[in-house]
């Protein structure tokens, strides 16, 4: 390992917060910032599962406040989670980098790139959730009762237009019915072997405080009228198996950025667990667009 490779674990401590930071590959490459999902997940299993396929870039993996090994000491918004990204970006003297973001991470880097321009290169979204109203609206469409036919048809939870309401009420209602994770599960795995692999990932891992503080009003976050305002190169990874975030998330960002390069891949919300192979071609090209040559 020449003296160049960086592999290496920090504490950044901002605001109420300890967040925790891993930065790994060669100081001299192109510095990328992975963003993972949730809210209230961890980088841990995207490094796990492709770290050693991306330590030819400058990858900084951070678990944003309240999520993985990062604790918060008070509930908080999503300027809160742009600014901690840009906060490590000055920590580390990173100057720009390419945000690679995953999920809910897509809005964290719309709204740290609306605050913090300078310090972005471009963006890479990799089935993001954009508008979490959005994402409210297709969970209740997800849910389902029996029919009151009693021929065993299940119908749609509410009736029409009802699910166009308050997005908390929206998801409330859909995970009554049919439970949180197996409803998110339904969604984002085509292939519960994927979701078997994700499950054993995330769990060789010791997350941080239970007690930490989490997001406030989560289901409200909405940036789908940012985007207009995306400076820079933009690539967006869009899985069509991934049911959380095609057609509906995807639209938002196709409709909103028309210039993003785009790629349209096999397989769910974790598409690098269902064709590695061609998710990592279509990743290397996406952050060569973004500002991240090999």
């Amino acid at each position: 390992m020449s003296a160049g490779f960086l592999d290496e674990a920090l504490h950044l401590v901002r605001g109420g917060a300890d967040l925790y930071v891993e930065q790994v590959g060669p100081a001299d490459a192109p510095p990328v910032l992975f963003l993972h999902g949730g809210p209230g997940a961890s980088a841990h299993a995207f490094r796990e599962l492709l770290g050693d396929d991306l330590e030819r870039y400058r990858m900084v993996y951070l678990d944003q406040r309240g999520g993985g090994r990062s604790y918060a000491d008070a509930p908080f918004d999503l300027d809160t989670l742009a600014d901690d990204a840009a906060a490590v970006v000055r920590a580390l003297r990173l100057g720009r980098v390419t945000l690679l973001a995953h999920g809910f991470g897509a809005a964290v880097a719309v709204r740290c790139v609306a605050r913090h321009p300078e310090l972005v290169r471009g963006q890479v979204w990799l089935n993001p959730w954009l508008s979490m109203p959005l994402l409210a609206r297709t969970l209740r469409r997800q849910a389902t009762v029996p029919s009151a036919r009693g021929d065993g048809a299940p119908r749609p939870l509410g009736p029409p237009g009802e699910e166009d309401g308050d997005p908390e009420a929206s998801v409330d209602a859909a995970f009554a019915v049919a439970g949180a994770k197996p409803l998110f599960d339904a969604l984002l795995f085509p292939d519960p072997a994927a979701r078997l692999r994700l499950e054993h990932a995330e769990s060789t891992v010791l997350l941080g405080p239970s007690e930490s503080a989490g997001l406030d009003a989560p289901w409200r976050v909405d940036v789908a009228d940012e985007l207009g305002g995306c400076a820079g190169p933009v690539a967006v990874l869009l899985a069509t198996g991934d049911r959380s975030c095609y057609p509906d998330q995807a639209e938002v960002a196709l409709e909103r950025v028309p210039h993003a390069l785009t790629a349209l891949l096999a397989g769910g919300h974790h598409a690098y667990l269902d064709d590695p192979d061609a998710f990592l071609a279509a990743l290397a090209e996406a952050l060569a667009h973004a500002g991240a040559p090999t």
